[in-house]
């Protein structure tokens, strides 16, 4: 096993406050000056688990054998992801199969897994993720398990060591999960309890390398990172807010960029949309999306681009982007991945100019 070596950040908090940052409207995101590589994307391991059909323990290992024979370096999971399925699987993966090949693990917290017979009174349990409920998308998860909701510092604690178990390796990075909504963010706020500074301690004691967040609203993740001293927070991910179709999370890039804190982008392929999938944020796409998903295959067309590439040379333009995630399920999907990923060198600047020109791209676009 070789594992990468990054320096540790600690930082000091103090009272609860707003850090903000002046005369950050003048400023503009910078355009990366490098092309996209095989080092610049993580690998998600999320459908490892089986979401909507299950691929088998068997597949899941060919998967991930496949993307280290790839040279894909970092592999992001967590417990939501089938109860803990997919972070055994990954787990399991990495360990038979990376030899003396580089990697790096990133799982997430949030949600504690817990026996039916452990669950106790006053447990927060998301019904929504328990096999057999309406909603629930991962199918081959244990049944005797419930995920109990927890962002508390003790909860970020107890993640983390659960997840160590499942996983059976180092823990590069640790990413608070879903904290979109009032009540979980409260959690992962808190002082001097809450997710964030149990995350931070983790770091203090070198257990993990990053604090991280993984999260799909753009405006919650601003909320943490403004909330904290910089320095506390060293990476974001954010999912479905920066691609082809939505560039929600133009702000957010850029308070990420005057902070120094790099971006991990997650959905850039619209929920599949742009890979041929008929669902958007887990729902049937409105009209638009779907007129403006025409708009962009006429407009690849026009300049010999597929589309996939043209999302995830999209999706790595501002250079605060530092990694670009995408979901496999499959050793074919992992070598389709890989050559959308050495396409995207050949991309036309004009194509980006003619996207601006339709209105498909904001104006926070970074244009080459």
């Amino acid at each position: 096993m070789a594992v990468i070596p990054v320096a540790v950040a600690c930082v000091g908090y103090a009272a609860m406050k707003t850090y903000s940052l002046r005369n950050s409207k003048s400023l503009k995101l910078v355009l990366r000056k490098t092309v996209l590589l095989k080092e610049d994307v993580i690998v998600g391991c999320s459908s490892l688990a089986g979401m909507y059909q299950p691929i088998g323990e068997p597949v899941a290992m060919e998967t991930i054998e496949a993307a280290l024979d790839a040279g894909f370096v970092d592999y992001d999971t967590a417990p939501h992801y089938g109860l803990g399925l997919s972070e055994q699987r990954m787990g399991k993966g990495l360990k038979v199969h990376a030899k003396e090949r580089p990697y790096r693990v990133w799982t997430k917290t949030g949600r504690i897994m817990k026996n039916v017979s452990d669950v106790k009174h006053g447990d927060v349990i998301e019904h929504g993720n328990i096999p057999g409920t309406p909603g629930c998308i991962f199918v081959e998860a244990d049944l005797n398990l419930r995920p109990v909701l927890d962002y508390t510092a003790i909860g970020m604690h107890l993640s983390y060591g659960d997840s160590k178990k499942r996983i059976g390796l180092d823990i590069h990075g640790l990413r608070i999960h879903d904290a979109d909504d009032a009540e979980r963010l409260a959690q992962t706020l808190a002082q001097p309890d809450g997710g964030i500074l149990g995350m931070v301690e983790l770091r203090r004691r070198g257990l993990i390398k990053e604090v991280s967040l993984g999260m799909n609203d753009p405006a919650a993740i601003l909320k943490v990172i403004r909330a904290f001293p910089p320095g506390t927070v060293d990476c974001v991910m954010v999912a479905g807010a920066w691609n082809l179709i939505d560039q929600d999370a133009a702000e957010l890039l850029l308070e990420c960029q005057i902070r120094g804190i790099r971006v991990h982008n997650a959905g850039i392929f619209a929920s599949g949309l742009l890979v041929g999938g008929s669902t958007y944020k887990y729902g049937p796409p409105p009209p638009e999306v779907l007129r403006k998903t025409q708009a962009w295959r006429e407009l690849c067309a026009e300049h010999n681009v597929a589309l996939p590439v043209a999302a995830f040379a999209f999706a790595s333009l501002p250079q605060v982007i530092q990694k670009v995630a995408v979901g496999v399920k499959s050793p074919e999907e992992v070598k389709q991945a890989a050559e959308w990923i050495t396409a995207t060198r050949d991309v036309p600047v004009q194509l980006w100019r003619d996207a601006m020109k339709r209105g498909l791209l904001t104006e926070a676009v970074p244009l080459p």
